[in-house]
């Protein structure tokens, strides 16, 4: 809607035309009465009344209520004639003297006559127009005249300049728009309306500093916030007292149609197909604007703009699904007092537009509020409370609360992050593949290399805009400063990149990016890396960075890589659950294990299959020798492992069981443990953890043994239920003595754990597979058969038992212990490495 002002409400009281004093800033003197005209003067003014009106194109209903006005002698023919041609309406044609003295001939005569046209002309050298209507009224009948007698040639504006326009053809119009200039006037009765599509409007004019000589500086100032979503004609009339009026600034303004939104919320957010962009509004009251986007279906393109619709920022970063906006606190103090309007809030406003390249389909995304975001329990949602409390406050997208643990947050780590990181090579024009891959959340990188190279730095803060990113090069004890784009020459040895990212709130994180030019100044080079591929370098010397008491030893499969895939990626040896990743999941797949365990694709045999790939603190311990270390391994890292699991609590101390099975068996008491949960399930959803099989009540098998798929429904567990009970004869029902060493049958918790636990050690540690990666990769160089003595067919078991494994030791703080680690190495090793279907 638009707000009128109420001088506009009196006007329109009268169909927008009889209330003088309420439009026109005049210099008539009201000193007389409103003489009654006779009847042939009546006629007359009926006329005039008529052809005034024309002028504006008045409604029929505004001219009879005139012509009312004018014959019960409320108004005089002159005050009505007066009242048109010094209106916005009339004065925003634009009309000069030569037009004005035409169209007020034609009012009084129905006629333009040179005559009394050149007569007008010579009174407005002189005189207002006011006065010059008043004299081609009375020289026509003085029955005419305007009540009062004007006198005098009033305010004369002579000149107009502007500096900024307060239109904005071909794009939005948000916020508080301004119309900045000067005028020379010949006195102080100057005004200003504005008008939107033809309604006058709240618009506010300010000067700045004194008048010099009739010259002012102002600013006219509106908001937009009232106005309704479209093209809207926009318009600001300098009128004078002497009738005449100069539009100082006009055209075409787009508002967009706006979502308010508001600090501490999360909103679901959406761009339809077919349109380009969706805007927001929020008021942010005395604290800055934080505006995160995750979720995102494509990549978007976000702007922010102040109070006043100027542009603080955009953000993009494609191939990355979060995006950030950032905007200090306004100075709405000082706003108020430029503009004039009052109650300014400390308002931004927020495009979100699709990208060029995006694929025009509908866009989702949530909008998050807060500072932090946060993924917790399936859903974005909004952070509250200090960045150093233990604590934090989250908020969903139905204003639902939940205070939790920070650590157990699922704060995303957005700020001072970074969004891209290039290397380029100046020799060869490419850039160099860092190892990892890059991706924002991951804050360690490493390249080897064994010449000199010129490199130059290319990156961008997540944060885009608001956040600052610096580079320092650290070689030998001697620090220098690399700019971006800056070449930079690698020297011999190691060399220490950091980047730095000072985020918007000041607060900063850093990258690091471990360069080795030849060997170290050590001697892991010579003792470590000398003995793998130069493929594996880069990975190495990024675990050796971070954690140096780490030993590394190669195990030469003597084996083509291509071959060990082939094998690898048949006969349902390696399987992926079609409901977790069915992007991952071979075409035609038949269901090997129920509920929808099929094969997975050949890229992501050869992914998991490639050591290459797990070069990292947290996915190394796949590779993790599993033996019993006292040292290593406590009851309470145990007790880490299990913790929130079906193990947690209860009638049994597991903790306690699995770390003697672990200690009895020679065999990694956190191996067991997160065997058990990767067999059994995070919340026992298999009947052999419970003892509750139907047909086989009382038989525990927490590690599946003997539990070989098939394809009826449940086979599996019953197979493995048969197994807990008479070992691999279920038919003939006779233990051999080596499955009594197994403390067969398995009745009771502690003698299937235990037992079990003595039967991987037999079957599998005893026999050289002592990692997570030979357990399920039987690609041991032992004269025995390949492939065959594969502990589980799920493709992700020795990553993600290797990932539980990490977490435990990092909850207890063991990470950066002597751990030892067995690392395959294959013939015609591919490449490129690396990559899973999206």
């Amino acid at each position: 809607m638009f707000i009128r002002r109420p001088e506009y409400l009196a006007v329109a009281a009268l169909s927008g035309i009889l209330a003088i004093a309420a439009t026109v800033v005049t210099a008539i003197s009201l000193d007389t009465g409103i003489s009654e005209p006779g009847r042939k003067s009546m006629k007359k003014a009926d006329d005039i009344v008529v052809r005034a009106a024309d002028l504006t194109s008045s409604s029929d209903d505004a001219v009879k209520i005139a012509k009312s006005q004018v014959e019960d002698g409320l108004v005089s023919c002159g005050d009505y004639v007066v009242s048109v041609m010094t209106s916005p309406e009339y004065l925003l044609k634009g009309v000069s003297d030569s037009q004005f003295a035409n169209d007020l001939c034609y009012v009084i005569y129905g006629e333009v006559r040179q005559s009394e046209t050149d007569a007008i002309l010579e009174d407005l050298q002189n005189s207002s127009r006011i006065v010059a209507i008043d004299n081609a009224l009375k020289y026509e009948d003085k029955a005419l005249r305007a009540s009062g007698k004007p006198s005098g040639k009033g305010s004369v504006i002579s000149e107009v300049s502007l500096s900024t326009a307060i239109d904005s053809p071909g794009e939005y119009t948000v916020g508080i728009r301004e119309a900045s200039g000067s005028y020379t006037a010949s006195g102080d009765e100057v005004r200003t309306d504005f008008f939107v599509d033809g309604s006058l409007y709240y618009g506010y004019l300010k000067y700045s500093g004194d008048s010099n000589n009739g010259h002012r500086e102002f600013v006219l100032s509106w908001d937009t916030a009232d106005c309704l979503p479209g093209r809207h004609e926009v318009y600001a009339l300098l009128r004078s007292s002497d009738g005449r009026g100069t539009v100082i600034s006009g055209g075409e303004i787009r508002i967009p149609e706006k979502t308010t939104i508001a600090p501490g919320t999360v909103e679901s957010g959406f761009i339809p197909s077919g349109k380009d962009d969706s805007w927001y509004m929020i008021d942010c009251g005395d604290e800055n604007c934080y505006v995160d986007f995750a979720g995102l279906t494509d990549d978007i393109r976000v702007s922010l703009y102040d109070l006043k619709g100027d542009l603080i920022g955009t953000n993009e970063n494609p191939g990355i699904p979060y995006v950030m906006l950032r905007g200090r606190k306004q100075d709405t103090a000082a706003v108020q007092e430029e503009t004039g309007i009052a109650g300014v809030s400390n308002c931004f406003y927020i495009c979100v537009s699709r990208l060029e390249s995006g694929s025009g389909d509908d866009i989702e995304y949530a909008m998050v509020q807060s500072r932090e975001c946060a993924y917790f329990d399936g859903s974005y949602m909004a952070v509250s409370g200090d960045p150093g409390s233990a604590k934090v406050k989250l908020t969903d997208g139905g204003n639902n609360t939940y205070e939790v643990e920070r650590k157990k947050a699922g704060i995303i780590p957005i700020n001072g992050a970074l969004s891209n990181l290039d290397i380029g090579d100046l020799g060869t024009g490419e850039y160099l593949n860092i190892y990892p891959e890059f991706e924002f959340k991951k804050r360690d990188y490493a390249y080897y290399l064994n010449d000199s190279k010129n490199i130059t730095f290319a990156c961008t803060a997540l944060e885009g805009y608001s956040a600052e990113v610096s580079i320092k090069a650290e070689n030998n004890g001697s620090e220098v400063e690399v700019g971006q784009g800056q070449a930079f020459e690698i020297p011999q040895g190691e060399t220490l990149i950091t980047f730095t990212v000072t985020s918007f709130d000041g607060n900063s994180d850093s990258y690091s990016f471990y360069l080795l030019n030849g060997d170290d100044s050590g001697d892991f080079s010579e003792n470590t890396l000398q003995k793998f591929p130069v493929s594996y370098y880069s990975g190495l010397w990024l675990v050796h960075n971070l954690k140096p008491s780490y030993v590394f030893k190669p195990y030469y499969t003597n084996l083509s890589f291509d071959t060990a895939l082939a094998a690898e990626d048949s006969k349902g040896r390696s399987l992926i659950q079609n409901s977790s990743n069915p992007s991952w999941v071979k075409p035609n797949s038949q269901v090997y294990d129920k509920p929808d365990w099929m094969a997975a694709k050949t890229e992501v045999v050869s992914y998991y299959l490639d050591p290459r790939n797990f070069f990292t603190p947290e996915k190394i311990f796949m590779f993790e020798m599993l033996g019993f270390d006292s040292k290593v391994h406590t009851v309470d890292g145990v007790r880490e492992i299990i913790r929130g699991s079906f193990m947690d609590g209860g009638d049994y101390d597991y903790a306690q069981i699995i770390y003697e099975a672990g200690q009895n068996a020679g065999v990694s008491p956190y191996f067991l443990a997160s065997r058990i949960i990767q067999e059994m399930g995070y919340n026992g959803e298999s009947a052999l953890s419970r003892g509750d099989l139907t047909g086989y009540e009382g038989y525990y098998n927490f590690f599946n043994i003997g539990a070989y798929a098939t394809t009826e429904p449940g086979g599996a567990v019953i197979n493995g239920a048969k197994y807990a009970q008479w070992g691999r004869d279920w038919e003939g029902q006779e233990i051999t003595d080596t499955e009594a060493s197994y403390l067969l049958p398995w009745t009771s918790v502690e003698k299937a754990i235990k037992g079990g636990a003595i039967w991987i050690a037999t079957g599998y540690i005893d026999k050289g597979q002592n990692t997570l990666y030979f357990q399920k990769f039987d690609v041991l160089d032992d004269g025995t058969e390949k492939y065959n003595h594969q502990y589980a067919q799920n493709i992700q078991m020795a990553y993600s038992e290797g990932m539980r494994y990490y977490r435990s030791y990092d909850s207890i703080g063991m990470t950066d212990s002597g751990f030892e680690f067995i690392i395959p190495v294959y013939d015609n090793m591919p490449k490129t490495y690396g990559s899973l279907p999206s």
